[in-house]
């Protein structure tokens, strides 16, 4: 196996893997909430730092979600409009970054909430596991699937985007619009499966009905998540400062 073999994910000469919930799938999830809990407490501790890390994250997502089409374009492995971003995840890659460094804040909320559990999702499901060894393409594609909750995290932890329950039905809309975008990918590329809506992207069905009820189940047990999440963010955010607090904020602000 070459570098460029490695680059491109060249199937022909790596082995089979174990596949979805092997030892590597499993350790990697609990590093992923590990690593959820602490940046949250760390970016929450240190806000300015929160600031300027997801500043940095945006664009070095930018960076690898970039190189990544220009080399399966370039290696003559998808065309160019298969490469272009129209799987959910990719296409926030894009978009998080665009809002984010613009500092747009008008229907940010969607993009919050579909980077973060787009990102969940994908690397809970998504089968990086059906190789012997991970090419660049599967260890680019876990490190974007950590980066996506860490951005939303950075912006949550460091007061730059209140949530605010009025705002949750943006989070449909951009839903609706990113189905659209992928159905118009599926059109437009011969066996295309963006967004899953062509053939199951889960490993199960529910109650062996379709596919579709299936991800309409997901969609509310994510809400359901994000609305608990948003609780106890808001409930944490309301609690009474203690007489130590007060007397490290006044030490912290005082000029001596």
């Amino acid at each position: 196996m070459t570098i460029f073999d490695w680059l491109i994910e060249n199937e022909d000469v790596m082995g089979e893997g174990p596949g979805l919930w092997c030892p590597l799938h499993i350790f990697l999830m609990f590093a992923l909430a590990i690593w959820l809990v602490i940046i949250y407490f760390v970016f929450k501790k240190h806000k300015a730092f929160a600031l300027k890390f997801t500043t940095v994250l945006c664009y070095v997502v930018l960076f690898f979600r970039i190189f990544r089409m220009t080399l399966l374009f370039v290696s003559g492995k998808q065309t160019f409009v298969e490469a272009l971003p129209w799987q959910l995840c990719h296409l926030m890659a894009f978009i998080f970054p665009l809002f984010y460094l613009n500092k747009w804040k008008k229907g940010f909320f969607g993009v919050l909430a579909l980077t973060f559990f787009g990102g969940i999702i994908t690397f809970v499901f998504g089968d990086y596991y059906y190789l012997s060894t991970l090419s660049f393409l599967h260890y680019e594609s876990l490190f974007l699937h950590f980066a996506m909750p860490t951005l939303v995290i950075g912006c949550i932890a460091s007061n730059y985007f209140t949530l605010r329950f009025k705002d949750f039905w943006q989070a449909y809309v951009a839903l609706g619009l990113f189905v659209c975008w992928s159905s118009l990918g599926n059109l437009l590329v011969k066996d295309g499966n963006f967004l899953y809506l062509q053939e199951n992207g889960l490993p199960f069905t529910l109650f062996g009905l379709h596919f579709y009820f299936t991800y309409f189940v997901l969609v509310v047990v994510c809400s359901i998540l994000f609305m608990l999440l948003m609780w106890l963010i808001s409930r944490n955010n309301s609690k009474p400062k203690t007489s130590f607090d007060i007397i490290m904020d006044t030490l912290k602000n005082k000029d001596f």
